[in-house]
């Protein structure tokens, strides 16, 4: 009798049944468990719910911050990632500058981020801040006087929200849309990049959290029913009948409104459940039905992965460029803060673009291994011994392109009609040989070291080209479409180049390299990889490789991409899943 008394004030808050006392303690109390266990340190544990409109990620948050107080005796903070969005003159704002929708509020990008990570930083180091209050029925924050004031150190920090922990898509995953509100509203995506790529900005601060649990919608079906709900209990406790008759919405805006949330929530009941701590499946009527428990892990804790990975046939499919069928290994590397490295043939203009298609920050080798680029953010000590090109630095390790085509003007007296390559080439003949897009051939035109040749002729006639070149001075490198003619740079010397920078900089560290490529001129890198994997190829067989016997290898069985998320969620990462029905 005494835990249902303890609870008479959270219920009556919360307008609950004593029913949901016996059902948190059967499901939230090995959270709370979790919790107590990590709670020692100087720094705050910071906890993330994620749950689709109407949920209950608020009454979770509530049950745990007043169970681990009033019997943990801990100090805990909830926030609501709602509490920070912008107030409607910044979203007015935004909507006039980049698109309409964004005046209304929800979608990520309508959030202050600066703000939020002010908040996060002053709670870790103890300092004294104030938690922002949004009111919801006004459609504006409140005033900070009316903000709770936080001072000294916290030992638990809550923060639920709808698109907590959600990965942002890869860009070829923003259309078709999802509802009329896309295809009406947003034909030429540009609101749907924009929240994208804001919601790729949130990542930073939710890589901070150590515990991430999400309350799992059977679909997005129900957020309508649920969200509905949630309206009537705001104007129920709305004290102003001004902001109630300006604020609180219908069942039809309702329906408007949560049209915004879509695209994401579904996304997230898709993606995000492997990459939580703790996922609690629903039924309609929020009864849990479930409960999940996952653990990921790379394969040894004794030093940091490094994956170097080739793009055209392997990270990319073949025929069609699309990485989709990686996103769920992308997803988990992205969690673990696992670098991904491309390390391709194609250019640095290519790379800028792909970069961020895939929702890659780091580092990247172009052009066979001719040079190696490392963004500004990443501190790595390289000034002076590299070239400062911007945001990056460069480290070169073959001759400019002009050397190259030097010597190809020489083999092209000798082989004439027998080959045609980059320069010479149109974009459309190029967009024709690849099947790249116009204005991604435009870019893979860019080429700043080596030239690749569209070979034409026999293939007795190809290696006799290939000798050639050699003998001019040129290293030939097949690749899966091209053969490119640069100098003795290849990908395994710009891995080692990278590795050694990390190695040299992060003092104490041991880190592993592990390769991942489908083409001839990938097995040097395979070849001296930590790990390495072969990825299938449909046009191809596996290249002949020399590797240690003792040398982890691996062929994928499927192909491109999906062979790709195959070895890292199979052979580079540990996955455990333990399911409890109720």
């Amino acid at each position: 009798m005494y835990a249902i008394t303890m609870y008479d004030a959270f219920l009556a808050e919360h307008q609950l049944s004593p029913s949901y006392i016996e059902s948190a303690q059967q499901w939230f109390n090995p959270i709370i468990n979790d919790l107590i266990k990590h709670t020692n340190s100087a720094t705050p544990l910071f906890v993330s719910i994620n749950g689709s409109q109407g949920s209950g990620k608020t009454t979770l948050a509530s049950y745990l911050q007043y169970t681990l107080i009033h019997k943990h005796n801990k100090r805990v903070v909830v926030m609501s990632i709602d509490d920070f969005y912008y107030d409607q003159q910044t979203r007015l704002q935004l909507s006039n500058s980049v698109h309409p929708l964004l005046k209304t509020r929800g979608v990520p990008g309508t959030h202050n981020l600066k703000l939020w990570q002010s908040i996060m930083n002053a709670l870790t180091l103890g300092q004294h801040c104030r938690i922002p209050k949004f009111n919801k029925a006004a459609d504006n924050p409140y005033p900070q006087e009316q903000w709770q004031a936080i001072t000294g150190k916290v030992d638990i920090v809550i923060i639920e929200g709808w698109c907590m922990q959600i990965p942002p898509q890869l860009d070829e995953m923003l259309t078709p849309a999802v509802n009329q509100l896309e295809q009406l509203q947003d034909p030429d995506l540009v609101w749907r990049r924009f929240v994208n790529h804001a919601l790729g900005e949130y990542q930073t601060l939710f890589q901070r959290f150590h515990y991430q649990i999400m309350l799992k919608a059977p679909s997005f079906s129900v957020v309508h029913a649920w969200r509905l709900e949630q309206e009537q209990k705001l104007a129920q406790r709305s004290i102003d009948i001004a902001d109630h008759a300006l604020g609180i919405m219908n069942e039809k805006q309702i329906a408007d409104f949560i049209a915004h949330y879509q695209r994401l929530t579904e996304h997230a009941l898709q993606v995000l459940p492997p990459l939580c701590d703790i996922v609690f499946a629903l039924d309609m009527q929020r009864q849990i039905k479930s409960v999940q428990r996952n653990q990921v892990s790379f394969i040894t804790q004794q030093a940091l992965p490094l994956i170097f990975t080739d793009l055209d046939g392997t990270l990319m499919d073949h025929y069609n460029y699309s990485s989709t069928a990686a996103y769920q290994a992308l997803n988990y590397c992205h969690e673990l803060e696992i670098p991904i490295i491309p390390t391709t043939s194609k250019t640095f203009a290519e790379l800028l673009v792909i970069r961020q298609q895939l929702n890659l920050d780091g580092p990247f080798i172009v052009e066979n291994g001719a040079a190696v680029y490392i963004p500004k953010h990443i501190t790595l000590s390289l000034k002076g011994r590299c070239e400062d090109k911007g945001n990056y630095w460069c480290y070169s390790l073959a001759p400019k392109r002009a050397k190259w085509l030097a010597i190809v003007d020489q083999l092209n007296t000798e082989f004439h009609g027998e080959f045609t390559h980059f320069e010479a080439m149109t974009t459309l003949a190029l967009t024709a040989a690849t099947g790249l897009t116009f204005p991604a051939a435009k870019l893979a035109k860019q080429r700043e070291y080596g030239e690749p040749i569209l070979w034409l002729g026999s293939s007795e006639r190809r290696e006799v080209f290939i000798t050639r070149a050699t003998e001019l001075g040129a290293s030939p490198i097949s690749g899966g479409r091209f053969i490119h003619i640069t100098g003795e740079s290849d990908k395994a010397t710009a891995m080692k180049w990278l590795l050694a920078q990390y190695q040299r900089h992060f003092v104490g560290k041991e880190f592993l390299s592990i390769a991942l490529g489908d083409g001839p001129n990938d097995i040097s890198m395979l070849e001296q990889a930590d790990f390495a994997c072969q990825v299938r190829s449909p046009t191809h067989p596996f290249p002949p490789l020399q590797r240690a016997l003792n040398a982890p290898t691996y062929q994928t069985k499927l192909d491109g991409p999906a062979g790709w998320n195959e070895y890292i969620t199979t052979y580079i990462l540990k996955i455990t899943e333990e399911i409890q029905h109720g």
